[in-house]
């Protein structure tokens, strides 16, 4: 069985973990999930079975729809009206909690007097076809193309779109 928790400073290995398999070879700095993670533990929600971290997401809340580049210092805005997925990953064999893990994010955002989910993703990757199915399903609109978005330090790539849900 599958719980939802706020992820604690404990759980930045098994986080790095997913990222290296979900992201095929990258993962965060240790100290920006450490950032994310003590500054605003409440927008960073793990999936955890039996002992086991197999999913997350961070979110953020800006003043406005923008995109944010992969690695960057929080964003967070209290009172924002957007709220921005960040990351978010699940181990090969756990895909189906990104869509829990959506929900949950979801679920935060509206109690705390979002407007809209925005959600920043390609097409090319593995990850970014899982994240396709979530947007299909929960009837996201593909809004605005970001050219030359910062994936990792210093790689831009031209394939990724912000795509907005109203909540």
């Amino acid at each position: 069985m599958v719980v939802f928790r706020q992820a604690r400073l404990g759980d930045v290995k098994a986080i790095q973990m997913i990222e290296n398999e979900y992201y095929e070879g990258f993962s965060c700095p240790e100290e920006q999930l450490i950032e994310w993670i003590a500054r605003l533990s409440g927008n960073f929600i793990v999936a955890e079975e039996g002992s086991n971290v197999v999913g997350f997401i961070f979110f953020e809340y800006l003043d406005k729809a923008e995109a944010l580049p992969f690695i960057h210092k929080l964003a967070h805005r209290k009172g924002g009206r957007y709220a921005y997925i960040s990351e978010i990953g699940a181990l090969d064999l756990h895909k189906g909690v990104l869509q829990q893990l959506f929900e949950k994010a979801l679920e935060k955002a509206k109690k705390d007097g979002c407007e809209k989910m925005i959600w920043l993703t390609g097409h090319r990757c593995k990850h970014d076809k899982m994240e396709a199915e979530v947007l299909l399903r929960n009837k996201f609109a593909k809004t605005k193309q970001v050219p030359g978005w910062e994936a990792r330090p210093g790689r831009f790539v031209s394939d990724h779109w912000l795509h907005e849900k109203i909540i």
